[in-house]
């Protein structure tokens, strides 16, 4: 795998996601070790560690290098395989993407032809956000058939990787913290650990402000760099009628009144 960054595609995003949360999910997963699990549990991973290898340096070598590749394993499948920041977690939880595309790109597009166009074209693009996505805002900037300037593009995914990169960690939080809780139901009663679990929920809840702060942040600049997709768009005479058919037809299709007069 090439692992310089790259802003090129989206399969770069995906790359430079992978390469920026690894090393994250291994300090989390350290982490989760040495100060999250209980004794016992601690000493049951060290035992299967020991089954592998018992000659010393060799055992805390091989403990730490499995715990690299694991992390590394499982930062690779949620970025690239799973896609877990925008497939899942966005889509199911969050809900930012949908509600960004429908309240803030979609407005802004179709901006010049606000006159013309009835309020309907917003609810059928809440009910069919990826098809409007795909027919009025992709068709410009996607990555194979780029019709903007490409360095509004690779803005855009500069900053979108940051985006996805801050969700990424409040997945990883979100899972450290519920490890937190289930240990202090189910794990030993001695005030010392106690004591312990306390104070690494309290880092994970200062630790999740700092990210909700980069995540707003970071959605500023999403906003920014898609406005500037946008206008390159608009400020193109062949794009901007291109848009306008476009619209035409999906309102055409979801039966949506175009034209003066047909706002209301």
């Amino acid at each position: 795998m090439d692992l310089r960054f790259g802003y090129d595609s989206y399969q770069d995003v995906r790359r430079n996601l992978f390469l920026y949360s690894t090393p994250f999910l291994i300090g989390a997963g350290f982490f989760a070790f040495f100060y999250v699990l209980p004794m016992p549990a601690q000493q049951a991973v060290v035992r299967f560690l020991e089954s592998v290898s018992n000659t010393q340096p060799w055992k805390g070598m091989l403990g730490g290098g499995i715990g690299i590749v694991a992390f590394g394993v499982v930062a690779f499948l949620l970025t690239e395989i799973i896609q877990v920041h925008d497939q899942w977690y966005d889509k199911y939880v969050i809900k930012w993407r949908h509600q960004y595309s429908t309240d803030f790109t979609l407005p802004r597009l179709i901006q010049p032809w606000a006159s013309r166009t009835n309020y309907r074209i917003f609810e059928a693009a809440d009910a069919h956000v990826r098809q409007f996505q795909e027919r009025l805002y992709y068709p410009y900037v996607g990555d194979r058939d780029l019709k903007i300037p490409k360095n509004k593009l690779v803005r855009f995914y500069e900053v979108v990787t940051v985006y996805w990169l801050t969700q990424i960690n409040e997945i990883v939080l979100a899972a450290v913290s519920a490890m937190v809780v289930y240990y202090s139901f189910r794990g030993p009663v001695d005030v010392s650990y106690r004591t312990t679990l306390f104070n690494d929920l309290v880092i994970v809840m200062v630790a999740f402000v700092v990210n909700r702060t980069w995540v707003r942040a970071s959605r500023g600049k999403v906003r920014r760099a898609t406005e500037e997709e946008i206008w390159a768009i608009l400020d193109n005479a062949d794009l901007r009628n291109d848009l306008e058919r476009r619209l035409v037809l999906i309102c055409q299709d979801y039966s949506i009144p175009y034209g003066e007069g047909n706002q209301d």
